[in-house]
């Protein structure tokens, strides 16, 4: 069970909370909790092996915690056998403690599959230093691994207080866990699916013609990492409508027991935004098919229209991560039912005609590994248009021209 000190998450705590650690037994070193003096690496000479090889110890001390229950890594506090002695502190040049945390990520960069979700909390002390409170959770990408070099690795976990080699067996069910994530996604998006199939139809066809939107953290099935989108609302005042502002033009939001529902939108639009992260736009699709036409019986499908709802609202997503979420990696997804012969592109002087080629469109998720780095998001949003185009049978057009030719020039 991760500690608490007077009530309180470490990262929730100040000086003279931290003061409980010392000499204190029920604080001993143990499987959630590390004391650290320095970090060692940055007392070495730059460039040399010392150096490497505390960075090494650095990253294998990180990916332990990940690999196990999670736990807390305190930087600046001496200890006798396992047991906190003395608040020193840590010097932090310039008190910049957001170039040094960026720092300490860039240093863990060589960590794999990804960086394990982390958390940083500086605690000013009054003789000028910090201590620096390195909180690393648990997620389903373990296991974690740090390489130095290729043919040369370890995996490491912790153990009460200290960290062990992962055995085979353990290892493996590790890389199935991992697995699962990508079946875990399909079910829930099936389950919206059947959720919005299920309900009494309209005359605008509401349930029958929609496009869901899901933007998914990698945290979603591990209740730990969930927050109460409620409370952010009232008590921390985090406008959370503005993420759905291109859905629903009602700005209150009504809760339920996932989290937030949003209505009152554009075609009857409807947005939820689940306690564990998950924000959903189910939008209908009627209204934008411009069915008027003779030339397409079935509709033509408002591409660029549909499109750029989609970005604006995983680019207001993004700007709030940082409330909703313990993570910096999502999967966005996109699916489209009740579509099939919809045209989506007709090139004049042409024969190739695009249509949707099926009822249950499910295009495959993307990832956006870092949703705090604005370049890789950029990448990341083109795959997923891509991706969007493809599945719409779009195959002339002068933009996934473009895309393709920029996102794979080689091929």
């Amino acid at each position: 069970m991760f500690p608490t000190l007077n009530g309180k998450n470490l990262l929730d705590c100040y000086e003279e909370d931290l003061k409980i650690l010392l000499e204190n037994p029920d604080y001993r070193e143990n499987e959630f909790l590390d004391y650290k003096v320095i970090f060692s690496f940055l007392e070495a000479p730059k460039g040399s092996e010392q150096r490497e090889k505390c960075l090494l110890e650095f990253r294998s001390d990180v990916c332990s915690f990940a690999n196990a229950e999670g736990g807390y890594l305190l930087y600046g506090i001496s200890d006798d056998k396992g047991m906190a002695k003395e608040l020193i502190g840590i010097d932090i040049p310039n008190s910049d403690t957001d170039r040094f945390e960026l720092d300490r990520k860039n240093n863990l960069a060589s960590i794999f599959p990804k960086i394990p979700p982390l958390k940083f909390h500086f605690v000013p002390l009054s003789n000028g230093k910090y201590i620096v409170i390195l909180f690393v959770a648990h997620d389903s990408f373990t296991p974690y691994i740090h390489l130095g070099k290729q043919s040369d690795y370890k995996i490491y976990k912790r153990a009460g207080n200290n960290k062990s080699y992962i055995g085979y067996v353990e290892l493996k069910n590790m890389f199935n866990q991992s697995l699962a994530l990508d079946k875990e996604i399909l079910n829930y998006r099936n389950e919206r699916v059947s959720f919005y199939q299920s309900q009494e139809d309209t005359e605008d066809f509401r349930y029958t013609k929609f496009m869901l939107l899901h933007i998914i953290p990698d945290t979603f099935f591990d209740s730990t990492h969930n927050k109460y989108m409620l409370a952010l609302e009232k008590k921390q005042k985090v406008d959370l409508f503005s993420i759905f502002k291109e859905y629903v033009n009602n700005t209150l939001s009504i809760p339920n027991v996932d989290g937030l529902r949003f209505i009152g939108g554009y075609q009857a639009a409807e947005c939820l935004l689940n306690n564990n992260g998950i924000a959903e736009c189910f939008y209908p699709l009627n209204a934008c098919l411009n069915s008027g036409d003779p030339q397409y019986p079935n509709g033509f499908f408002a591409s660029t229209y549909v499109w750029d709802k989609i970005q604006l609202t995983i680019e207001n997503y993004i700007k709030k991560a940082s409330y909703i979420v313990d993570t910096q990696r999502l999967f966005v997804c996109i699916s489209i039912i009740g579509c099939k012969n919809v045209v989506t592109e007709h090139k004049i002087g042409t024969y190739h005609v695009g249509k949707i080629d099926r009822n249950t469109v499910l295009c495959h998720p993307v990832a956006f590994e870092n949703i705090f780095d604005p370049l890789t998001n950029q990448v990341d949003m083109k795959h997923l248009k891509i991706e969007y185009c493809l599945a719409l049978g779009i195959k002339t057009s002068d933009t996934l021209n473009s895309l393709l030719e920029e996102m794979y020039p080689h091929a």
